[in-house]
């Protein structure tokens, strides 16, 4: 009908019929996608169903702009709404997750809740910057890390959680190893650099986003971070050449672990190796912002009053044997002296007593 002519009002046409237009588009979509479930705007998904009349004109020797008119396809939303790696990350029911992040914000500590903002406030006003959240065991970080998640899906923006190992990107809302969603090379020197710039739709994806938490950070070596300081200062651009002079191209990144866990892994390297490797030795380290939980919320939740003190006890003297501070002062070797309360004494059954211990510290 438009190459005819035949419409004297075609955009009211096009306003009542665009919805029928859009089954084989969304049908297409799925199976390009290997059927990954989308979640598109109607803004998107009226552009793809332009994009394929205006494909059809252009072939007719026509085009919509001879339709004062007719809409446009938008080439920025065209990008977005093909991009399989972006519209994963706008999938997320913004209801859901506003509700996911009350629930969760009123449930945060003084302390969690002050980091909390210092995040947000970075984010947005989209100023950039490195954070480094010290968090041991028992601080609940993936609670902090769920909550920052939910306030900024429940905006449609996009967040990337990443972690150091396989086993600790399960534990996050989409997570994925940071070497899977940034290409980082498996052999990494001081001159290697993220492989994303090679493909489009992650670049895409990692200019529209807000946020980058990467959790079990130490256990990485400081190459890898700096591999992908250089990909993203490449890869960002948002017409503003001063992006390529700060960390990580201007995009706020907050790093989370723990130095008193595992440290990267050298082969047959000594002590000096394994710091120099850490992400402490980086020069990237100089310009972290280090903010430190200190409440354990486990021991607040659901500890009966009764056994808190010993629990208390407990954490605290785990936290001095991580630091060296139990043994009186040592070049390494020292012997450490374990309180009565967590020693097995002499049992006919060792095995079902240390069974009930551990009951015990779960109550």
């Amino acid at each position: 009908m438009l190459i005819t002519y035949s419409l004297s009002r075609p955009d009211d046409v096009w306003e009542k019929c665009w919805h029928y237009l859009i089954d084989g588009i969304l049908y297409k979509q799925q199976n390009d996608q290997k059927n990954l479930e989308l979640v598109l705007l109607e803004t998107q998904l009226k552009n793809l169903a332009l994009l394929e009349i205006e494909n059809f004109l252009l072939r007719n020797n026509c085009t919509l702009r001879c339709f004062p008119t007719m809409s446009f396809p938008d080439d920025d939303s065209i990008l977005a709404t093909t991009n399989r790696f972006m519209n994963k990350e706008l999938a997320y029911d913004t209801e859901v997750m506003t509700g996911e992040f009350e629930r969760l914000f009123i449930s945060l500590t003084d302390e969690q809740r002050d980091v909390y903002n210092q995040i947000m406030e970075a984010v947005d006003q989209k100023r950039g910057g490195i954070i480094l959240c010290t968090i041991m065991e028992g601080w609940e970080k993936l609670f902090l890390w769920k909550t920052l998640s939910a306030s900024i899906r429940s905006k449609r923006k996009i967040v990337l959680n990443v972690a150091s190992s396989g086993i600790a990107s399960l534990l996050l809302e989409g997570g994925r190893t940071a070497h899977s969603r940034f290409l980082i090379p498996i052999n990494l020197t001081e001159d290697s650099t993220c492989s994303i710039k090679r493909n489009p739709d992650i670049c895409k994806l990692i200019n529209k986003t807000d946020l980058i938490i990467w959790d079990e950070a130490p256990m990485i070596h400081k190459h890898a971070f700096e591999a992908l300081d250089r990909a993203l200062k490449y890869v960002i651009k948002d017409g503003n050449r001063s992006n390529c002079q700060h960390p990580f191209g201007s995009k706020v990144i907050v790093f989370g672990g723990d130095f008193r866990q595992i440290l990267p892994v050298v082969q047959h390297g000594s002590r000096s190796d394994i710091v120099n490797a850490s992400l402490s030795s980086s020069h990237i380290w100089t310009k972290c912002k280090v903010l430190r939980l200190t409440k354990n919320m486990r021991l607040t939740v659901g500890c009966q009053s009764s056994n808190l003190e010993d629990t208390i006890r407990f954490v605290e003297w785990l936290l001095e044997l991580g630091e060296r501070k139990l043994g009186g002062d040592n070049d390494g070797n020292a012997i450490i002296e374990i309180p009565d309360n967590l020693l097995i004494r002499e049992s006919s059954d060792l095995l079902s007593n240390l069974i009930d211990f551990f009951i015990l510290l779960l109550k």
